[in-house]
Parts: structure tokens; C-alpha cells; sequence
């Protein structure tokens, strides 16, 4: 979890989540749904970040801190999650995170490598197997950068 937290941080130097943030990892996470609209999740952000920010004296940056984000992906593996033992919840959560990241990973090096998509930053993966590399195209060409590249026919994560 906090790889996921420190992978969603701006480039300021704080340790805290701003809103642009914690959209940016519902999104790249494909947690959003019809059921969890981004409306939502800017609400679940607000009320989890101000709720924990009332109890810190540290009010010099603004954003969601650690413990917060850790609220709030409990909050996530619960909705998503909801036949499983809380422990599963999060564990399966923290799975499907890491699963669309590295499609994200791997596709950004795919068109990094092929010079299709210029300026395209690749960042790091949490470890070296979920970055593993991709199949080289057929006959040589470069596969196109779309967002449905690299879709996996059977996913082990059910989609809710």
C-alpha cells in the first residue's frame, strides 16, 4: 500500500496525496465504476483527508497523509471486495492495483521503445517481475500505443 501511495505523490517533496493524486491512482487502478463515480471518490477524498487532517498538528501541507490513504484503500477493498475476509480484501486490491500498473508500465516502455509516443515517462514498478518485458511485435513492426493495448484475455482479478 504505501508503494501505491509514494508512486501517486506529486514531485513536491511532501508526504501527502493531493486530490489530483488520489484521482490519478483510482483511475490508473481502474477502480472507478458505475457504482464508484469520481464524484464519489472526491468526496471519499475530502472527507477522509479533512477527518484526519482535524486530528494532526502538522498543518503545513494540505493533502491526504499515509494513515489516510491507508483509510481510504480499506474503504475501496471493502466496496470491491465484499465476499472476501478483510485481509483478502486488500491483499486482492493491492493485486489488481499492481495489475493495471503494470499493463500501464509495460505499455509506456513499449511505445517508449518503438518512438511512437514521445515524452512518455516510464515509472518504476514496485519490482522487477511485474515490469517484465514485453513480446516482441510481430514481424518486426512496432504494436500501436492505444489505450486497449496489451488487454489480457483472462484476468485472475474479478471486475466488479
Amino acid at each position: 500500500m504505501a508503494n501505491l501511495f509514494i508512486r501517486f505523490l506529486g514531485i513536491k517533496g511532501t508526504m501527502k496525496l493531493g486530490p489530483t493524486g488520489f484521482r490519478t491512482f483510482i483511475r490508473n487502478c481502474k477502480l472507478s465504476s458505475s457504482s464508484l463515480s469520481m464524484a464519489a471518490v472526491d468526496i471519499l477524498y475530502i472527507d477522509i483527508t479533512r477527518r484526519w487532517n482535524s486530528m494532526t498538528m502538522d498543518q503545513r501541507d494540505s493533502g491526504m497523509c499515509l494513515q489516510a490513504f491507508v483509510e481510504a484503500f480499506f474503504y475501496l477493498a471493502q466496496r470491491k471486495f465484499k465476499m472476501l475476509p478483510l485481509h483478502e480484501q486488500v491483499a486482492s486490491l493491492i493485486d489488481l492495483c499492481e495489475y493495471h500498473l503494470s499493463l500501464q508500465d509495460e505499455k509506456r516502455l513499449v511505445c517508449g521503445r518503438s518512438g511512437i509516443s514521445s515524452g512518455s515517462r516510464l515509472q518504476p514498478s514496485a519490482t522487477p517481475q511485474e515490469a517484465a518485458p514485453a513480446a516482441p511485435p510481430a514481424e518486426g513492426r512496432p504494436q500501436p500505443c492505444t489505450d486497449g493495448a496489451h488487454k489480457v484475455s483472462h484476468s485472475r482479478h474479478s471486475l466488479s
